[in-house]
């Protein structure tokens, strides 16, 4: 990762809807994001002169329930170990700070998945588990 500078840190509202554009996710209402990021616990970004190329962040409560969220890689600067060095730093986090038998979750993008079995996810259903379930909310 060379050249490449990891910060403890959060985006910021714009950095954020940048690297989300960039990925094809699509910008999020301006005081929603910040409202999320506000509320996050924790966040890391990668950065290259200055720009931030990477980030990840965590929610959830801090000790039970650990929640993945907006693991996004600049296109220009995939495949050069950024995420692996963001879910490493995300994942001491959450060992420094979860309980016996937390709960971490996070949603995969189609196709990523065997990036995050790297890290100790694996996909459902499998044995007692059912399919992860989502539902995004439309306003």
């Amino acid at each position: 990762m060379e050249n490449y500078q990891l910060v403890e840190k959060l985006p910021t509202v714009n950095e954020l809807n940048q690297l989300r554009t960039l990925v094809g996710w699509g910008e999020i209402n301006e005081n929603s994001l910040k409202i999320g990021l506000d509320n996050s616990l924790y966040g890391v970004c990668i950065l290259l002169n200055g720009d931030v190329v990477g980030t990840a962040r965590v929610v959830g409560d801090n000790s039970t329930c650990f929640y993945i969220q907006d693991v996004i890689i600049h296109p220009d600067h995939q495949r050069k170990g950024i995420g692996a060095s963001i879910m490493e730093k995300i994942m001491n986090y959450i060992y420094e700070n979860a309980c016996n038998e937390a709960v971490v979750g996070l949603m995969s993008v189609k196709g990523k998945e065997e990036f995050y079995k790297k890290f100790g996810f694996w996909t459902r259903p499998t044995g007692n588990y059912g399919a992860g379930m989502v539902q995004f909310i439309e306003k």
